[in-house]
């Protein structure tokens, strides 16, 4: 911004917007600078109280709360896939051919001739 081309009407523009901005910056960190406080004096209590009760005792409360925290969300179960191919070396060993191919699928490609030898049968 060229200050010495800039208009008063636009200089007090930006000053209005800059002491906007502003406010909302201290207002931001009023409101950070309060949750820290509440955060210290939440720990000094559970060190309280860990020292009281023991740290096992608040461990084993604190995992049975049910709290609505900022972990990761539920993933829902997926449904399991059966198995396509078996190791013809051992049947043990199987893959349902998604994701990554086993060390063993790759060997026994090249011992029995292709992926499609290695192919459980009736799928």
């Amino acid at each position: 911004m060229n200050l010495k081309k800039t208009t008063n009407a636009k200089l007090a523009s930006a000053i209005k917007k800059m002491t906007a901005d502003l406010k909302k910056l201290n207002a931001e960190f009023d409101r950070r600078k309060k949750e820290d406080g509440t955060q210290a004096k939440a720990q000094k209590e559970l060190a309280a109280l860990a020292k009281k009760y023991g740290a096992a005792t608040i461990k084993k409360l604190a995992s049975t709360t049910k709290g609505k925290g900022r972990g990761r969300p539920a993933v829902a179960k997926r449904a399991k896939v059966k198995p396509v191919y078996r190791n013809p070396d051992n049947s043990k060993e199987t893959w349902t051919g998604r994701g990554r191919s086993p060390k063993w699928v790759i060997a026994a490609e090249e011992k029995h001739g292709g992926r499609d030898k290695l192919k459980i049968a009736n799928q």
